[in-house]
């Protein structure tokens, strides 16, 4: 938790940028978090849910991988490397900034 903290303080100065991602759920579509029982439709899409926070910007991206994006079959595999190093270079070059690049481990 120290280094956390320790990076999470860096990125609130100019120089450092602070990237925590994860994949959250999968949902599927059509969803309502309030809904009480199950939908009733002939498909659901599964939808995995990819975040990335830019700790230093307080910024976060949702990606949703929509099941026939997947590599496996009935949309498994979505956390694969490809897709994961995918939409981190998609957010590192759209949120670039003039900052230091520093591993955080």
């Amino acid at each position: 938790m120290e280094v956390y903290n320790e990076c999470l303080r860096k990125s609130s100065e100019e120089n450092f940028v602070h990237f925590t991602f994860d994949f959250s759920q999968s949902v599927t579509m059509p969803h309502h978090a309030r809904q009480t029982g199950p939908l009733y439709f002939p498909n659901l899409r599964k939808v995995h849910i990819f975040g990335v926070r830019i700790d230093g910007q307080r910024k976060q991206i949702n990606f949703l991988v929509d099941e026939d994006q997947t590599i496996g079959q009935d949309g498994s595999q979505a956390h694969g490397p490809d897709s994961v190093i995918s939409m981190l270079d998609w957010v590192m070059s759209n949120y670039e900034t003039e900052n230091d690049v520093h591993p955080c481990r």
